[in-house]
């Protein structure tokens, strides 16, 4: 019997490695930033290419009734969770986000656009907001998996 229970437990940790197999195949090619003052927001918009042969797509599954399939999440380092608004109840550094739109999967050869907002502090200089946008890392999720973590510093010098 505990072999089995071993046996079943590879394979589902196989299953979660497998899912998302083709992660390292995305890449940014282009990423802006603008701060909406009016309604206090930073804003992301990426286009990342997948250089494979084969779209890049969620293979996550559950028993629920909601698909969390890719996600994009900007988390931010200290400088720039600082000047925005996060939640405190999690052990992750999450931002508060606003708006977001991106495909479920990354086509192949082709540049896909994704964008994500945030709240920035009431009394947070955007200057600064401005200065700090990169300080953070692009999380591309499936499901819960973090499947690939693109730090985004080393698109300021660029």
């Amino acid at each position: 019997m505990k072999k089995w229970i071993n046996v079943l437990f590879l394979c589902m940790v196989f299953f979660i490695l497998a899912a998302f197999k083709n992660a390292d195949q995305l890449q940014i090619t282009e990423i802006t930033t603008m701060i909406d003052k009016e309604n206090g927001l930073l804003r992301y918009e990426f286009q990342i290419i997948n250089n494979g042969d084969e779209p890049v797509k969620s293979e996550f599954d559950y028993p629920g009734h909601e698909n969390y399939g890719i996600e994009i999440v900007v988390q931010p380092k200290e400088a720039l969770a600082n000047l925005m608004v996060t939640d405190a109840t999690s052990k992750h550094p999450k931002m508060q986000p606003l708006e977001k739109g991106w495909k479920e999967y990354f086509e192949p050869g082709k540049e896909n656009p994704f964008y994500i907002s945030y709240k920035i502090k009431e009394d947070a200089d955007f200057s600064n907001v401005t200065k700090h946008a990169l300080d953070a890392d692009l999380l591309i999720l499936d499901g819960t998996e973090i499947s690939k973590r693109i730090p985004l510093q080393e698109y300021k010098k660029k």
